[in-house]
Formats: structure tokens, sequence, C-alpha cells
């Protein structure tokens, strides 16, 4: 059994957790995370599944349905600011009905209680994520700037013609290069820091959110309380690559120049 969830972590670990060069989502970085999410959920249900018989009606279910999460959140992410499209009640009925069918394998005797709970517990957890990301700006695909609304025509400057030069132009001095010690630095191991897994989920949701508030940030990472990614922010800030605009709850994080 130990050797079997070994195997288990190591495959979660080298199929689940590399990031893709394929990346439907786009800007949408709240629809990316939930997806990732989903995807543990569906391989946790296949891995609780994998004894039953085929013949299983439940079985059959609990698979078909599980993996009908991973279509319905690719088709979700034009529409994660909607909590009423069709598509969204779509995502919230299918886990609705999957959690129903992790409580009757339970009373089937096929999993245990406790697994089941873990596994409710992902797919509530992954509803809360989806439902507060409704009101970020970073569940969108699309992103506008005022770039986008200038008008493209150039003001039209009559036709210019090339100009031939005709004399020889020479440097009239000679440059050499100055070496002024006062602004000079050697490089140390502070200016080449990268931050960790937590710090690098922050950077990114900043890329693509612009300045966020701290409960916007903690909203894309339900996976850590606020103090941690507190931590984590003054930390990015200690390093450079943050800044922070503003006093206590007021305050505004966006990636430094």
């Amino acid at each position: 059994m130990d050797e079997l969830k070994d195997t288990n972590q190591s495959v979660f670990s080298k199929l689940l957790d590399p990031a893709l060069h394929t990346n439907p989502f786009g800007t949408n970085l709240s629809g990316a995370r939930a997806y990732r999410r989903a995807e543990r959920i569906v391989a946790g249900v296949i891995l609780l599944t994998n004894h039953l018989s085929r013949e299983d009606e439940l079985y059959r279910s609990t698979r078909k349905v599980s993996l009908a999460l991973l279509p319905i959140l690719l088709d979700l992410k034009d529409e994660m600011r909607s909590l009423t499209s069709s598509k969204m009640r779509e995502f919230h009925g299918a886990l609705r009905h999957l959690i129903s069918l992790l409580k009757m394998l339970v009373f089937s005797g096929s999993v245990s209680v406790q697994n089941a709970d873990a596994v409710t517990n992902a797919l509530e957890e992954l509803n809360t994520f989806v439902i507060a990301s409704a009101r970020s700006n970073l569940s969108e695909s699309l992103q506008l700037s005022k770039e986008d609304f200038a008008d493209p025509q150039v003001p039209y400057k009559g036709h210019l013609k090339d100009i031939k030069d005709k004399a020889r132009i020479r440097d009239a001095l000679s440059l050499k290069d100055t070496v002024v010690a006062s602004t000079t630095r050697t490089l140390t191991s502070d200016d080449s820091k990268v931050p960790g897994p937590r710090g690098e989920a922050i950077v990114n949701i900043l890329k693509v959110g612009g300045e966020l508030n701290m409960p916007d940030i903690a909203a894309h990472l339900p996976e850590y309380g606020e103090k941690t990614i507190q931590r984590e922010l003054a930390a990015l800030i200690g390093q450079g690559l943050v800044r922070r605009v503003g006093l206590k709850r007021w305050s505004k994080y966006s990636l430094a120049a």
C-alpha cells in the first residue's frame, strides 16, 4: 500500500505540477488555476475508484461526472465573470452531482469517509475559488488598454525624399571609456534572488492584474492564509520585485518597474 501511495504521489508530481506551453486560458489566470485544481480532483477520484468493478454503476457515474468537470471548466473560461451564465450553472451542477456520488460510494462501503471528505472539501474549495474569481479582473481572457482605442491614422505629412549625404563626416573627438568607481557595483547573491513557488504565484497574479489589494491577491491563492501571503509580499518587496502603495488595509501591490 505504501508503494502504491509513493507511486501515486510521483505521478501527481510528474504529470500535474509542471507548467505546460499549451494554455487555452490566455490572460485568464483564474481560469487556468481553477482548471489545474480540477485536474488534481479528477485524478484523486480516479485513484479512489480504481478498485471498483468496471460494471459498477457508481464506478461509471463517478468517473463520467468527474471527467466532465474538465471540459466544463474549459468552456467556462470566457464566462467566469457571470455567476448566472448557463456554463456557470452547469459547473455548479456537476460539482454537486459529484459530491452526491462520493457520498453514495461511502454508503456502499467502496470509499472511506476520510477520503470522500478530502475530495468533497477540494470540490467546495474549487467552487469558492471560482465564485471569488467572478469579481476579479484576473478571470477575463481579454485585457484592454487605452492604446487599443487610439486613432490609428497617422497625420499626412506629404512625401518625403531621401537626402543623400555628399560630405564626409568625421568625429572631431576621440572618445574613451571612463570607469567611474562610484557607479560600479559588484553582483551579489541578493541581485539574483528568484522567488519561491508562492512568490512566483504572486508575481504572476500581479503581472496580469496590475495593481491589486490584499483581498484580490488572497482570492486567487485560497490554499494559503493571509498571513502567509503578507509575509511573501514583504519578502518580494525586500527583493525589489514588488512595490506597495498606501497604508494598512488600503495598501495596493504591483510589480516594481
